[in-house]
């Protein structure tokens, strides 16, 4: 007992204070990873909760009524959205602002990009009746919702400027409308498929195709996408050829993002062309769109996503 005693007596100050410390260090560090958890924890239960409301609202088109009266089109329905729609938002809201960086990946862009769609379906919604279609685009949303808790990724840097922020930004919006142009496109093969088939279809006799708008109403507002999406690319490329001056890369940097943006770029303005002057419209129109979206998704998601999950990089 008394070599206890003298071994603590001789102790330095200096052991004492670098003990403390070293015991701080371990203390506030078990604090941060507390509170790493408690976030992770945190927003992956808003993602279910996102996840949740968008199938809910899904559910709540496909029970009954869902396409003689859109509950969207009622502002209960529309603050419903709203807040699933703000709910989303919150839970992408880490992915953003990372103090490790921007996290991006193939999951993350896909659920930025359902988040805007949604958007901007909720804001189309003030103003004309939502098609059917809507119903596929909330189950794709809940399963986005969910696919940066599976696939995180990795986070591209630290010390990205307000001018990518933006490029990413541009790209997001322009994933999203195109999105939604795909989704009016497989609508309109859909309805002609119908329309041309041997079967007599009675639209009163019910079915998914009951109070869809006529195929010229959703030609136009196909087109009015295609050529809102074919702005947003070319700002998109616009915006890149900045970031790239910034960085010292170059105005275009040839890379396989590059190239798969220019060639939905192409698509696009053929298609907008071919309307103008040769009358493009219905299932020539609708093929254009799709060829436009694949190519699009093949510039980041597709190559983001054989990167991660294919080689794991």
């Amino acid at each position: 007992m008394s070599c206890v005693l003298d071994s603590v007596s001789r102790a330095s100050p200096l052991m004492v204070l670098t003990t403390r410390a070293s015991r701080s260090v371990r203390f506030s560090s078990m604090l941060r990873y507390t509170a790493f958890v408690m976030d992770a924890s945190f927003y992956g239960a808003v993602s279910l909760v996102a996840a949740a409301g968008y199938a809910g609202l899904a559910w709540a088109h496909r029970a009954g009524t869902v396409a003689a009266t859109m509950p969207l089109a009622s502002r209960s329905g529309q603050a419903m959205l709203l807040a699933v729609i703000a709910v989303h938002g919150l839970s992408l809201l880490p992915n953003w602002f990372s103090r490790d960086g921007l996290y991006f990946g193939f999951a993350t862009s896909i659920s930025w990009t359902l988040w805007l769609a949604v958007l901007l379906l909720w804001i189309e919604s003030w103003f004309q009746r939502l098609p059917p279609i809507t119903q596929g685009v909330f189950v794709v949303a809940a399963i986005a919702a969910v696919l940066p808790l599976i696939f995180p990724g990795r986070p591209l840097s630290t010390a990205l400027d307000v001018s990518f922020r933006l490029h990413m930004l541009l790209a997001m919006l322009a994933y999203s409308t195109f999105t939604l142009a795909a989704a009016s496109a497989l609508l309109m093969l859909s309805m002609e498929k119908a329309l041309h088939s041997t079967r007599r279809i009675s639209i009163d006799s019910g079915g998914w195709w009951q109070g869809l708008p006529p195929l010229i109403g959703l030609d136009q507002m196909l087109l009015h996408m295609v050529f809102a999406g074919f702005i947003l690319v070319t700002l998109t490329l616009g915006s890149g050829m900045v970031v790239g001056a910034e960085l010292g890369r170059g105005l275009l940097r040839f890379d396989h993002k590059t190239v798969f943006t220019l060639a939905s770029w192409a698509l696009s303005l053929t298609l907008l062309i071919g309307h103008k002057w040769w009358g493009w419209r219905g299932r020539v129109a609708a093929r254009w769109t799709l060829a436009g979206f694949v190519t699009l998704l093949m510039a980041y998601v597709g190559t983001r996503f054989v990167l991660e999950v294919v080689l794991d990089r």
